[in-house]
């Protein structure tokens, strides 16, 4: 298959599931090993997940600007309910997740490859969308730091493939009081640090894996693109699921998907 078509298609997988509570890892495992390609793993799809960055910045700028307008004007303002505060408690999310990332970046890339694993964490991702009420009405301004910690470790548990990066972070804001809207919202602009720099570093660092596939600039803008405009979306879907309620709709898919790629991959002898 043509090099920008693939793109075009992980692209349109990478938009619709980045943000919503199923695992745009494990859907990018799944995409790949039906076309077939060969080189798994962060540094093929860094353009992709780059592209859904973007996707956050365009909807949620007013409020960007607004969280980094307040921290400007007084950074070593701590007090609960300052905006600016917020670009603090990210930096800890952001900072627990890149430690414990870089510290198990080796045993966590050999994973991409398997669609066994990838199927069974996807379940177990289901199983956590399952117990995803709200508990109180805090907003993100109302945090605590051990809150955002707490966020940051579950968020580092998403790098498996499979396991959910917004479900597992929303449903954490959820579990310690956050309200729906504000877990969402912190759920999204915690992740344009992390995905930005794990993106960039996966694109550095493993350039010329993409090279020697044969992903080129106009595929990589095609995905980018493409991943983009789906990104958008997906996180106004879920925006609008999550005001109406629970996420269990999102469990029964994860089951119905990852048992379904467990029982193939199984049938054709397991990977």
């Amino acid at each position: 298959m043509n090099a920008v078509l693939q793109l075009v298609i992980l692209g349109v997988v990478q938009g619709l599931t980045e943000f919503l509570p199923v695992s745009s890892s494990a859907h990018l495992v799944f995409a790949e090993y039906f076309l077939g390609v060969k080189e798994q793993g962060v540094a093929l799809v860094a353009a992709l997940h780059l592209g859904t960055v973007l996707a956050v910045v365009a909807l949620y700028w007013r409020d960007l600007g607004m969280i980094l307008g307040r921290w400007l004007r007084a950074p070593l303002d701590l007090r609960g309910g300052n905006a600016g505060r917020v670009v603090w408690l990210i930096v800890v999310t952001t900072a627990i997740t890149a430690a414990l990332g870089i510290a198990f970046e080796d045993p966590l890339q050999r994973l991409f490859g398997s669609v066994t694993q990838t199927a069974i964490q996807l379940i177990v991702t289901g199983v956590l969308l399952l117990f995803a009420r709200e508990r109180g009405r805090r907003t993100m301004e109302r945090m605590s730091w051990m809150d955002a910690a707490l966020i940051g470790l579950m968020q580092a548990i998403s790098i498996l493939p499979g396991i959910s990066r917004s479900g597992t972070t929303i449903v954490a804001a959820l579990w310690l009081g956050v309200s729906r809207e504000d877990a969402a919202r912190y759920s999204f602009l915690a992740s344009v640090p992390i995905i930005t720099g794990a993106s960039l570093y996966a694109l550095w660092k493993d350039r010329h894996i993409a090279a020697q596939a044969g992903y080129g600039t106009v595929a990589l803008i095609a995905g980018f693109v493409v991943s983009l405009i789906f990104g958008v979306l997906a996180i106004r879907w879920l925006v609008q699921t999550i005001r109406r309620g629970r996420l269990v709709g999102f469990a029964y898919y994860c089951w119905a998907a990852g048992a379904a790629m467990l029982a193939l991959a199984l049938a054709s002898g397991g990977r």
